[in-house]
């Protein structure tokens, strides 16, 4: 190859890689890259090549440096060298067998450590270092820009084999209209991370289930799953990004969009002649007037309330809607947003009668909305004269809202969002259990603890520029610290993730007569804090509190201004889950932050 690629190709044994997994030395770009799709079949066949000694794809990476730090971005191989790390580490077997972790001096060690528990039987000492020896072809080139990667990623995959249409249109698309999409799905499917790039390593908590492999997001309780409307397997072909891409771009547009395939390439902007780019322009011209912060808000309100009438309702979407169980009814679940649109958003009104909006929506799929059968092409007329009649069906279950922040509501979604996130991303994210100590003196609220939750959010904003940090009371992230809990204030935490959501209601009612109170207080406590008055502004407005289930929870937040954050005289950084000061010496480091 010619030095200007600044590509080289070479083979690295599985040994060598497990060592820069470990170290975290693989990046994987979500704007681009799927989820960890692979089931365990197709990763166990992966695996037997290797024992096999088949020659097997080229994994194409590309080299990023930050300073004197090296990284690897994977543009095309992830499933494969998730297959290899995940075989490793014990998550599948071949043939009934384990590979032995005492093959390898890092997984020995992860072994002795009881990092990794080996699985049984064990695969023959042999076959394992035959394995790790294993040359994999790797190819890699200096990156040279977004654009560039994007457009490599496009490259490999134009012939839609490996990747689903949709997956295709997302790969690399920085428009707004994609931006939105992306992060509504994200965040509905509850897979979303605080950042595009993240480490291989954490992939498995944000993929979604899949045959006999627990990854971090169960299948069977994301909404559209759940509530039958759109199958698992259409799920992880990306049908839900098609779904949330035609509501956005109905509720951007002046005017009604029909759906189709090609409209959906053309709202991507997916083919390069005029006529089709001229839908995108249009959409994306729309966005900036509405402001993406604003049409994700909105969208994510009306998600909200749907999914809490659904909730309410006691059943599914599906079974709410129709009095047998309809398949594919995407379109259905449409018709409703918009109805939900109109009223809520568009009119400024909010659901003022539950139990009628569910007895109005209880076989509104039979009764009330009535669709055209099958075709990929649905017209723009159909979607409006099948929302208006829903809107004529329910809207006597709504009334003139008071005020103009329709987001207020949707902090159950970002709730969590943020606890997700938080498992990929430590730095940003801390949890309290609350701000009285779990014992028999816990009458008085503690201050110390109190002005560390300060300290700590200072230290986050001082990660870099834009940076959001959050720290939520209510949330046990251990087991021993929610069964005090219990103990001492009694009522079951509502289980997520790993999470036990305790709330502050116990300590609240307890010690301070209520929640509002308890609130009040905390307001009242960040103004004597020693920051400046302009993290005090930013702390004060953005507290929130949020009821999650029967919890009540609280959520401070900080965002980083264009200096670095203080406390009492000092600058803080967080590393993981420690709060460091920043020396005088590292001062400079610190400011070069924020002043490039």
């Amino acid at each position: 190859m010619s030095d200007k690629s600044g590509l080289s190709i070479k083979g690295e044994s599985i040994q060598s890689l497990y060592g820069s997994y470990l170290k975290e030395i693989f990046l994987v770009n979500r704007r681009y890259q799927r989820k960890l799709v692979w089931t365990v079949e197709e990763k166990r066949s992966f695996i037997n090549s290797i024992v096999n000694g088949y020659p097997v794809p080229l994994v194409l990476l590309a080299e990023i440096t930050n300073g004197a730090e090296r990284k690897l971005e994977i543009i095309d191989g992830m499933q494969r060298i998730n297959a290899i790390m995940s075989f490793i580490d014990q998550e599948f077997d071949l043939d009934g067998q384990y590979f032995d972790l005492d093959t390898m001096a890092d997984t020995k060690i992860l072994k002795d450590n009881e990092v990794i528990e080996q699985k049984k039987d064990i695969l023959d000492r042999k076959v394992c270092a035959d394995i790790v020896r294993y040359q994999v072809p790797l190819s890699v080139f200096q990156e040279s820009g977004e654009s560039h990667i994007d457009e490599v990623f496009r490259r490999l995959n134009s012939g839609g084999r490996h990747l689903s249409k949709q997956e295709l249109r997302q790969a690399g698309a920085v428009s707004k209209f994609a931006s939105i999409v992306r992060k509504l799905a994200s965040n509905i499917r509850g897979d979303s991370s605080p950042s595009d790039i993240l480490n291989l390593n954490s992939m498995k908590k944000i993929s979604i289930t899949n045959k006999n492999l627990d990854y971090g997001v169960p299948v069977d309780k994301i909404f559209w799953v759940h509530n039958n409307i759109i199958t698992k397997e259409d799920l992880r072909q990306s049908k839900d990004e098609e779904v949330i891409a035609d509501v956005v771009a109905w509720v951007s547009s002046d005017k009604g969009i029909r759906s189709s395939s090609d409209i959906l390439d053309q709202l991507y902007g997916f083919n390069e002649d005029e006529a089709e780019s001229s839908l995108s322009s249009s959409i994306e011209l729309q966005i900036q007037k509405l402001n993406e912060e604003i049409v994700i808000s909105n969208v994510q309100y009306v998600f909200d309330e749907i999914i809490r009438i659904v909730d309410l309702s006691g059943k599914t979407f599906n079974n709410l809607l129709f009095d047998n169980q309809q398949a594919k009814i995407a379109r259905y679940f449409q018709i409703v947003f918009y109805a939900f649109y109109d009223i809520l958003i568009n009119e400024n009104m909010e659901i003022s009668d539950s139990a009628r909006l569910i007895e109005s929506l209880d076989k509104a799929g039979d009764r009330t909305i009535n669709l055209a059968g099958g075709g990929g092409n649905w017209s723009a007329k159909e979607k409006q004269t099948q929302s208006d009649a829903l809107v004529g069906v329910i809207k006597k279950c709504f009334s003139k809202r008071n005020d103009n922040d329709p987001s207020r509501n949707q902090w159950v979604t970002k709730f969590e969002n943020i606890l997700m996130q938080s498992s990929t991303e430590q730095t940003l994210y801390d949890f309290k259990v609350g701000l009285h100590p779990l014992n028999d003196n816990g009458k008085n609220l503690d201050l110390d603890t109190f002005s560390k939750v300060i300290k700590t959010l200072t230290a986050m904003a001082n990660t870099l520029p834009g940076a959001t940090g959050y720290c939520i009371l209510g949330v046990a992230d251990t087991k021993g610290c929610s069964e005090r809990h219990k103990e001492i204030y009694g009522g079951n935490p509502v289980p997520y993730l790993s999470f036990r959501i305790t709330g502050v209601n116990g300590e609240a009612e307890k010690h301070h007569g209520s929640v509002d109170k308890y609130f009040t207080k905390l307001v009242q406590l960040v103004k004597n804090q020693p920051i400046s008055e302009r993290d005090k502004d930013k702390i004060s407005r953005n507290i929130a509190s949020v009821r999650y289930f029967d919890k009540e929870i609280i959520i401070l937040k900080i965002e980083s201004g264009e200096t670095p954050s203080i406390y009492d005289g000092k600058y803080y950084v967080r590393h993981g889950s420690n709060v460091d000061e920043v020396k005088p010496e590292n001062f400079s480091e610190l400011f070069a932050r924020f002043h490039g």
